[in-house]
């Protein structure tokens, strides 16, 4: 199946269960002093996962761990000093185009996604494909 998810800019964003990770779950109305939040990334060929992380950076290193980021990764032999390294083995990395975007979760509008997180969060899932 697929879930519709709309970033804070309003624009729709279309992704299977299966690559939307149910990592860190946090309900904007739960105490949250890690900022934790959904982001969803993507490449010029489209969104490639969500997942939950307190910003940019750690969203782009779990999307990796994951294996939701191979097509981000380049050759070992390509890489120079200035590339770009992710995850937990610093894989290099092409980030040219890359783009990020923050999910809103608004109790109002977003309510069917959010009892889906609930769902899943209850079950354990680790990823909204459960």
């Amino acid at each position: 199946m697929e879930t519709t998810l709309t970033t804070t800019t309003d624009k729709q964003i279309k992704l299977a269960d299966k690559k939307i990770l149910c990592n860190d779950i946090k309900f904007p109305w739960e105490y949250n002093p890690h900022k934790i939040r959904l982001f969803v990334i993507g490449n010029e060929y489209g969104p490639l996962g969500a997942l939950w992380a307190s910003n940019e950076q750690k969203a782009l290193d779990e999307l990796v761990d994951q294996g939701l980021g191979n097509a981000l990764l380049i050759d070992e032999k390509d890489a120079t000093e200035e590339t770009p390294r992710l995850g937990n083995a610093s894989e290099p990395a092409c980030l040219d185009y890359v783009w990020i975007a923050e999910v809103r979760l608004d109790e109002k509008e977003d309510l069917k996604l959010l009892v889906t997180f609930a769902k899943a969060r209850g079950s354990l899932a680790d990823t909204l494909e459960y």
